[in-house]
């Protein structure tokens, strides 16, 4: 029996592609890593900012309930009649940020929790403020309709790793023409 010669096909690899097989292995790895963070991110911000607008939302048919003539009266400001009765997720009285009562154009603050533990505890809190602003239109011409445009301004603070705020808006308008 002779020396067995070794073709090209049958060495092992050497040290350097050893290297560069490992480097892209796990440069790969670190991108769809990486990846896989911001999936996670968009989507938890997508959770955020549609729990905003569903909450902006719920705000503004609260405010568009109320009945015209006292919209009237809390958009120009009339004494006794500029505040506002609506209550926050919980079924509470919302009051203003310093636990006053609500007025045209005051900010209000919630914190609504997103989630909870197994043993049912709240964890995922959104901060959610809001400031409804009700403008007169007044009366065009006499025995024409009147107005009142709503805005609802608002913002929410979460953190999700970095603290981010998601700010927005609606408008309506409301008028003493009845609809059917």
């Amino acid at each position: 029996m002779g020396l067995r010669h070794l073709n090209s096909h049958d060495r092992g690899y050497t040290l350097t592609e050893v290297v560069i097989g490992m480097t892209l292995f796990i440069m790969i790895s670190l991108g769809l890593v990486s990846m896989t963070f911001q999936v996670r991110s968009t989507s938890e911000e997508s959770v955020y900012q549609n729990m905003t607008l569903v909450l902006g939302q719920a705000y503004m048919e609260q405010i568009r309930s109320i009945d015209f003539s006292r919209l009237s009266d809390i958009a120009r400001n009339v004494a006794g009649s500029n505040n506002f009765v609506l209550y926050n997720t919980a079924g509470n009285i919302i009051t203003d940020e310093g636990g006053g009562v609500l007025t045209n154009n005051e900010w209000a603050r919630e914190v609504v929790w997103l989630d909870e533990t197994e043993a049912g505890q709240p964890r995922q809190p959104m901060t959610f403020r809001f400031r409804p602003l009700l403008t007169d239109l007044g009366v065009v011409t006499a025995g024409a309709a009147s107005g009142v445009e709503i805005t609802i301004f608002f913002e929410t603070t979460y953190n999700y790793g970095v603290q981010r705020t998601y700010r927005s808006s609606f408008r309506s308008v409301r008028s003493d023409v009845p609809t059917y």
